[in-house]
């Protein structure tokens, strides 16, 4: 299988009720709204949202994230769940050399709970087995992230330990677990 890193042109990845696509500057109000909407609780572990303070803010970060893609550096998906915008399934940065990328999630409040998220990570992994050839797919949450550490556990991520102190939320250092799968591991 060949290497797609700098061609990431991610085609529509999908099942029965989800739908993951790329953001398009059409997409930044409903963006902004959602992160809006979400913002009291995202914030404790999304140290970017900060930067979003209005739609204009969500158009820069969908550029960003066009631009991140371009380099194949990473990939930005919105989750549309029966139609409407539910949140964002990312990899946050992807090691083209070690065949490897780190997987991120959010989603709005009122989605939670029926497996939207755990879904979508299940078609990104995919994506990065089957398409970009990855060897492995890394998730870091903080300690204290209960459900992002759920969805790791739920998807067969093993968990491989905790660093100390190496993330930085909200003015201060927390430790985040580790975890990793292997495309070996995978069960798909």
């Amino acid at each position: 299988m060949q290497n797609c890193y700098n061609c990431l042109k991610v085609k529509t990845l999908k099942n029965k009720d989800i739908i993951l696509r790329n953001f398009s500057v059409s997409d930044s109000t409903g963006l902004f709204n959602l992160i809006d909407k979400n913002r009291d609780y995202l914030e404790k572990w999304l140290p970017w949202l900060h930067s979003v303070k209005e739609a204009e803010d969500s158009e820069k970060k969908i550029k960003e994230w066009a631009k991140k893609q371009k380099k194949g550096e990473g990939v930005n998906l919105g989750i549309w769940y029966k139609g409407q915008l539910a949140g964002v399934v990312s990899f946050n940065f992807i090691n083209k050399e070690n065949k490897k990328a780190e997987i991120g999630y959010w989603l709005d409040k009122n989605h939670q709970g029926k497996g939207i998220v755990t879904k979508s990570c299940e078609l990104l992994i995919d994506y990065g087995f089957n398409e970009l050839n990855l060897h492995r797919v890394e998730i870091s949450c903080a300690q204290g992230n209960n459900k992002s550490c759920a969805i790791a556990e739920r998807l067969g991520f093993a968990k491989e330990g905790c660093f100390r102190q190496s993330g930085f939320l909200n003015g201060k250092f927390v430790d985040m677990n580790w975890y990793g799968l292997l495309k070996s591991d995978w069960k798909k």
